[in-house]
């Protein structure tokens, strides 16, 4: 699916950028009109009529940037590489870790003076309540202290916690080592939303802050189980059992993995859940299970509520287990029925293909 979508958005970036190469159109002059002749009383000689003269032909072949039209080539290639799976059920191999890994958060250090650099570490990039929110600074290269840390929302800007930050290596520490401070968030009941967390700490007479982010929310919707897999078509349906606290469209994605733990699949399942008890059904296409018959484990939730208005915030569910075993299954119970991409995706695709020729 990320694939796709980094696609589409080298897709618009190209188009958006192609009028910067596409030639002005030539001015060509018209043939001038003959003039009007008078007419006379005499009639004139009988003479061969002449030809008019054949209007020249002036072929334009517009050709596409080499760049342009290889980066076309690749978009094609690419694309017809994603048709080939129903975006429901997309293989996974071990080099999406952005795929595999759909929560985590990605320490970015922050360089500064005399070769020194700092970075916040948080576990995870979304929680749930009532979790603890662990915040560690980690810093190399320069002695600092008065480190305390501070969270704010990012809707309204209100404080919401302010706590100090103690060093794990204690009074002894050198300016080479790096140092580790810690600190643990207690959540209260009206965190909710996306929230910035701020670490200040002091340093050479100077105090610096650094600042990043990370989403908080009650959860709308719960993962209590998964029922029995059976087969319909080229597809194995796996029922995903779901206690749902708000109604909404639910966007359910989930990585299917062998008993020893390869990936095999990234599935997605978007509906319509009202409140109480429900189901949600996964499909894992027949080509992704790679001749697989289980025991399966899926794992790797990203349970969202979609916004039903523009401005309304997606919201997050949780699920009771990390991971769900799946029992053998039998490939017999599925056909070999080709997936067939849709028209809409088709005339992308020639699209795509078209570009790359120019």
């Amino acid at each position: 699916m990320t694939k796709r979508i980094l696609i589409f958005i080298g897709l618009a970036a190209l188009l958006s950028g192609l009028w910067l190469f596409w030639p002005a159109p030539a001015d060509i002059p018209l043939p001038l009109a003959a003039p009007e002749v008078a007419a006379t009383a005499a009639k004139p000689e009988a003479t061969p009529k002449a030809k008019p003269p054949a209007a020249p032909t002036i072929t334009v072949t517009e050709r596409l940037p080499e760049p342009v039209s290889d980066s076309f080539k690749l978009l094609a290639t690419a694309y017809a590489s994603e048709l080939q799976y129903p975006g429901y059920s997309r293989p996974l191999s071990e080099a999406d870790s952005h795929l595999l890994n759909p929560n985590i958060y990605v320490v970015q250090p922050v360089p500064l003076e005399g070769g020194a650099s700092a970075a916040i570490v948080l576990p995870k990039y979304r929680f749930s309540y009532p979790e603890t929110i662990p915040v560690s600074l980690q810093v190399s290269g320069l002695t600092v202290h008065s480190v305390s840390v501070q969270l704010h929302s990012e809707q309204d800007t209100t404080l919401l916690a302010s706590e100090a930050m103690q060093n794990t290596a204690g009074d002894g520490y050198s300016q080479s080592a790096e140092q580790n401070w810690q600190t643990e968030l207690t959540p209260e009941d009206d965190w909710d939303g996306p929230l910035e967390v701020s670490v200040t700490f002091s340093a050479n007479g100077r105090e610096q802050t650094l600042k990043t982010g990370f989403v908080y929310s009650h959860p709308v919707a719960t993962i209590t189980g998964v029922g029995s897999s059976r087969g319909v078509g080229s597809d194995m349906l796996i029922p995903v059992k779901l206690n749902v606290e708000q109604a909404g469209y639910y966007r359910l994605r989930a990585n299917l993995f062998t008993a020893e733990r390869r990936p095999l699949a990234l599935l997605t399942a978007t509906e319509r859940l009202s409140e109480g008890k429900a189901e949600l059904t996964l499909r894992a296409y027949k080509a992704v299970l790679r001749q697989q018959e289980g025991p399966f484990i899926l794992s790797s939730f990203v349970l969202e509520r979609r916004p039903a208005v523009p401005g309304e915030l997606t919201r997050y569910g949780d699920s009771e287990q990390s991971e769900y075993p799946l029992e053998f299954f039998s490939l017999s119970q599925l056909t070999d029925e080709p997936w067939q991409a849709s028209a809409e995706e088709q005339q992308r695709l020639q699209f795509l293909q078209q570009m790359a020729e120019q």
